[in-house]
């Protein structure tokens, strides 16, 4: 009878030592296995804020060339697709007729004189003869307005003569800056009208030559304005300029003014910025990529775009580890922008914090506010200073 009850006991006993083993073994197994990740370590760097802004070039001068007289264009004086200089002559317009208009203005003009002297030889006659009672005084001051009345008939015809020159002159078309003319729209021999609204050419200023940008308002009052960001604002020549082609022109430019008109349509603000263009490289119309560097903000948080995640309410998010190995989850993480796979984070993430940047899906406990430890793979990747210069530099590319 003690033999059957041992014989019952010894299995149980035996169960229970074995399912005790199991979980001791599992216990342990689970505090040494520890998930992998990567980490990314914070360092200060001065970030180079730019800005890539669509751009199209404009001359820095326009004149359109109109006719300020009517005529017939005897000749053009210029070579088409060359550099004219102000005051350089254009086209010649027949001036017959308004030569024999100021000729006879000029002949009006003397005859107006001759009666203005006449006017005042008599007044001057009448005077006598008043002081000799030989005359009324009605006969005097009528002789006193003719005399006015002569002078003012020589200011009149000296006005119409001025016209009359006015007019002759701009039988003449003259370039009223320095610039590059293109093709003409008339030849020798069209009819050209006074105010026509077609004009005869185009003469455009290149040296110096401006590009201008547009961007979202609402993001460049960020740039400008943001809280949260210092920077030190560039000086001088701040723009750089690409082609489409992805080549830089070799010399930058300025901002010439920053529009403070919003485009009710695109929403849109305008920077110009101008360029030396001696050589001509930069023409107007072209579509070209301006890259705008605004400042420099010191000791910048970097952090690699794949360790920052957002939740379902839109917040920046991501996972810390901490020294002790342990996992923070951090909410609300602002972000000012980003560049090639970095974010520049304002606030939520300090220097010398380690960022998880993979790995991240055997986390997803610690989000739920579940305590949990991780262990870094390796050495903590950082960024240097001369990686980060070589990412803005390559950014337009």
């Amino acid at each position: 009878m003690r033999f059957n009850k041992l014989l019952l006991t010894l299995p149980v006993a035996l169960t229970s030592l074995l399912l005790a083993s199991c979980d001791n073994n599992q216990s342990q197994d689970g505090a040494g296995q520890l998930p992998k990740v990567t980490v990314f370590k914070v360092e200060p760097l001065n970030y180079t804020l730019k800005i890539n802004l669509p751009g199209r070039v404009v001359a820095s001068q326009i004149a359109e060339i109109r006719p300020q007289v009517s005529g017939i264009v005897l000749n053009r004086e210029f070579e088409e697709s060359s550099n004219v200089k102000a005051g350089q002559s254009l086209y010649q317009i027949d001036p017959a007729i308004y030569q024999a208009n100021y000729d006879s203005a000029v002949a009006s003009v003397a005859s107006a004189k001759a009666n203005a002297n006449i006017a005042q030889l008599t007044l001057k006659r009448y005077a006598g003869l008043l002081n000799t009672k030989s005359i009324s005084q009605q006969e005097y001051d009528k002789a006193a307005a003719d005399a006015k009345q002569a002078e003012a008939s020589v200011l009149v015809a000296q006005a119409a003569e001025h016209a009359a020159k006015v007019n002759l002159d701009y039988t003449k078309v003259y370039s009223p800056i320095d610039g590059y003319i293109g093709k003409s729209s008339v030849t020798e021999g069209a009819l050209v009208s006074a105010g026509q609204p077609a004009p005869l050419a185009l003469v455009q200023q290149l040296d110096p030559i401006y590009v201008d940008m547009t961007e979202a308002a609402t993001r460049y009052n960020k740039y400008l304005q943001d809280e949260n960001i210092i920077y030190e604002p560039a000086q001088g020549d701040n723009v750089e300029l690409f082609f489409n082609d992805g080549s830089k022109y070799a010399l930058p430019g300025n901002i010439k003014f920053s529009d403070m008109t919003v485009n009710e349509t695109t929403g849109t603000v305008t920077l110009r910025s101008q360029f030396s263009n001696a050589e001509g490289k930069i023409l107007p119309g072209m579509f070209v990529k301006p890259q705008l560097t605004l400042g420099t903000i010191k000791n910048a948080v970097l952090v690699p775009q794949q360790g920052i995640t957002s939740n379902q309410k839109g917040q920046y998010t991501a996972k810390i580890l901490k020294p002790d190995n342990t996992v923070e989850y951090r909410q609300d993480i602002k972000i000012y922008t980003g560049i090639s796979g970095y974010w520049v984070v304002t606030s939520g993430i300090d220097v010398g914090e380690q960022v998880i940047t993979t790995g991240l899906l055997n986390l997803t406990a610690v989000e739920r506010g579940q305590p949990m430890k991780a262990q870094a793979v390796d050495k903590p990747a950082t960024l240097s200073q001369e990686q980060l210069d070589n990412i803005i530099k390559s950014s337009v590319k």
